[in-house]
């Protein structure tokens, strides 16, 4: 049975039918977020923040009334709201306007996404939290890490390797009481499981619209309002400058100060769209699916010989893993295709932007799957199904 609501999955690849076990990747988008994404197209058009007739005063209120959108579904305030490009962008718009030195050390796990890693690699000095045999961070060296130099701690809410969901909690508590901000890479959970960052208490939270059923190119940083004090400026030119002279310019207070530039206008609006998807369907909905789903997927691949399971441990998980299965001349992206081409289920093959994971493991890639709301307990049959004959 084909899943409704997301045309892609509806008319399947070529008009076959396929299992979508990627959404790690990117997630297939329901109609309501395409028909907002041309319905800006057809009907507005114009730029944000810049015209004065009715075609951009439109654009402007519609663009505004999903960075109000963005803001409740994460409990934040519209002004700590900052649309990028994507998570990536993110990250590093934080790095620069923190004005990090070589000296000034950010704490991250060895296990986490190239995206939280080489901000701060190339911006300041990287100290690293060991990761076990699982690729699972040992999350109690946090403590021992801190040291007067530390600027940031960075952690990834959702492994993108493991699924396994990290205790940012703990380690905002640990941080903060060594007067350490924390950003959380949220790329992984935000469409997968309820996000208060006042409740949380992080400083800084990015992630992605295109992992949580929005269209690409565009990405979130929240930067709690008390933060931006300590930031200074990230990309600058049109649209974040309220006054500019020869000898000096003034700027626009935040959030705008961090989107210079004509913003993807269209892609906002879709975000906003795919949030109303998320909150009709219900975070507690989801992320209850999430762990069944993982659940299984974990029990199912633990009874998969010559298989090597990534995050097995982990007590708390999303639909989300990774594994390293063993057979003559056949790599994970070989893996990979072959699933795709002989079974119908597109997933993952090959180090998913944690090069550094599998190098302390020393795999040469492995298959991820990840699910999402629309799959089901078949899916999973089916995945297992096909490993087994595989490994067979």
């Amino acid at each position: 049975m084909r899943p409704e609501g997301y045309p892609l999955l509806e008319r399947g690849h070529d008009g076959e039918p396929f299992i979508y076990l990627d959404s790690a990747s990117t997630t297939p988008r329901p109609r309501t977020v395409i028909e907002a994404v041309s319905g800006y197209s057809e009907r507005l058009g114009a730029n944000v923040h810049r015209g004065l007739h009715p075609l951009a005063e439109g654009s402007t209120e519609a663009f505004e009334r999903a960075r109000h959108r963005v803001a409740a579904f994460i409990g934040a305030h519209p002004s700590e709201i900052i649309f990028t490009r994507n998570a990536t962008e993110s990250l590093n718009l934080l790095a620069k306007a923190m004005n990090l030195g070589p000296d000034d050390e950010v704490i991250f796990p060895a296990s986490e996404h190239h995206s939280n890693q080489l901000p701060w690699r190339v911006n300041a000095k990287p100290v690293l939290v060991d990761i076990d045999d699982e690729g699972l961070p040992r999350w109690e060296q946090l403590a021992s890490r801190l040291t007067a130099r530390t600027r940031l701690v960075s952690v990834a809410h959702v492994s993108n390797v493991t699924g396994v969901i990290a205790p940012i909690e703990e380690w905002i508590q640990t941080a903060h009481a060594a007067g350490v901000p924390v950003a959380i890479d949220a790329a992984q959970s935000i469409a997968h499981l309820p996000i208060d960052v006042r409740a949380l208490d992080c400083d800084y939270l990015a992630f992605s619209s295109h992992k949580m059923f929005g269209p690409h190119g565009v990405g979130v940083l929240y930067v709690r309002r008390d933060r931006y004090a300590q930031l200074g400026l990230g990309n600058v030119g049109g649209g974040m400058v309220s006054l500019l002279h020869e000898e000096r310019f003034e700027t626009r207070e935040p959030p705008f100060r961090y989107e210079a530039g004509t913003p993807n206008i269209e892609g906002v609006i879709g975000l906003g769209a795919a949030i109303e998807h998320l909150q009709r369907i219900g975070m507690g909905k989801i992320f209850a699916h999430a762990q069944a789903l993982g659940e299984q997927l974990i029990t199912g691949l633990r009874t998969l010989p010559r298989a090597r399971l990534l995050g097995g441990r982990g007590a708390r998980r999303i639909a989300l893993t990774s594994l390293a299965l063993t057979l003559p001349n056949m790599s994970a992206t070989d893996l990979a295709r072959l699933l795709a081409d002989a079974h119908g289920i597109y997933l993952s093959g090959g180090y998913h932007c944690a090069h550094l994971l599998h190098e302390r493991l020393e795999l040469p890639g492995t298959l991820r799957a990840s699910a999402q709301i629309f799959n089901d307990a078949g899916d999973i049959d089916a995945l297992l199904r096909a490993l087994h004959e595989l490994s067979r």
